[in-house]
């Protein structure tokens, strides 16, 4: 099947909007990827990502901002994440909520970058989304996500990721503060999608609308955060600055 033009830039411009998250234990051994948006709202620019990936009191998860010639891969620490959670108060439930955020520098961006041992290939600033965090999906919307996936170890302190886009979800239901997208054909299996949680879902509007957070083998779906419905904890946390 050949690409509209226009499709094959929306799909050009899907594999930007991820940002890549990396642990590193004491020996600055990889332990685990994931992935997170960056939005400018309300003056202020924020990375969103999952708490099952940055749980709470987990320490050194940082943001891969990309290799920098003669120095290696350059890295961001975020300094702090905020984290939700739903009281009910008929029943006195504490239910957590998988999504946290971070303030970060206002200039804060990442590279992507695809090299090749034979090239230096493929180099252009990661998409910053400028959002009011309004948008929800729709049935008639087409979706996508990118994450980088398959980290390889290449030496004792070097690995290769592949970067995926996927493309085609169309959306389903959403059940609470979970959307639920389908997949274009079957699940292959979530080491397919190892890297991806944390990842932006965007249509072909390029409005962000949710976060990667799961998947489903047994009715082949993505399931992914609401943003619109937390839209309130970042403004409670920007007048609260703005306050203090």
């Amino acid at each position: 099947m050949t690409l509209s033009t226009h499709i094959r830039n929306w799909l050009n411009w899907v594999l930007i909007t991820s940002h890549p998250m990396r642990r590193y234990d004491e020996n600055e051994q990889l332990t685990g990827i994931g992935s997170s948006a960056l939005i400018d709202y309300r003056g202020r620019r924020f990375l969103l990502t999952v708490q099952h990936l940055i749980k709470l009191g987990s320490r050194n998860w940082v943001l891969d901002l990309g290799y920098e010639p003669g120095k290696g891969t350059a890295y961001y620490r975020p300094t702090c994440f905020y984290y939700l959670s739903e009281y009910t108060r008929s029943t006195g439930n504490i239910r957590k909520i998988d999504f946290c955020f971070s303030e970060v520098a206002k200039d804060l961006n990442t590279t992507y970058q695809h090299r090749t041992p034979l090239s230096a290939g493929e180099e252009r600033p990661r998409h910053v989304f400028i959002t009011n965090l309004d948008s929800n999906p729709i049935s008639e919307q087409i979706y996508a996500f990118a994450g980088e996936v398959k980290p390889e170890k290449h030496g004792p302190n070097s690995f290769a990721t592949e970067m995926i886009v996927y493309p085609g979800l169309k959306y389903e239901r959403t059940e609470n503060e979970i959307h639920y997208f389908k997949l274009p054909e079957t699940h292959p299996g979530h080491d397919q999608f190892e890297g991806c949680s944390g990842a932006p879902i965007v249509d072909m509007d390029n409005e962000i609308v949710a976060l990667v957070c799961s998947g489903s083998k047994d009715d082949d779906t993505i399931q992914a955060v609401s943003l619109s419905r937390y839209k309130s904890a970042l403004d409670a946390y920007c007048t609260a600055q703005t306050d203090a």
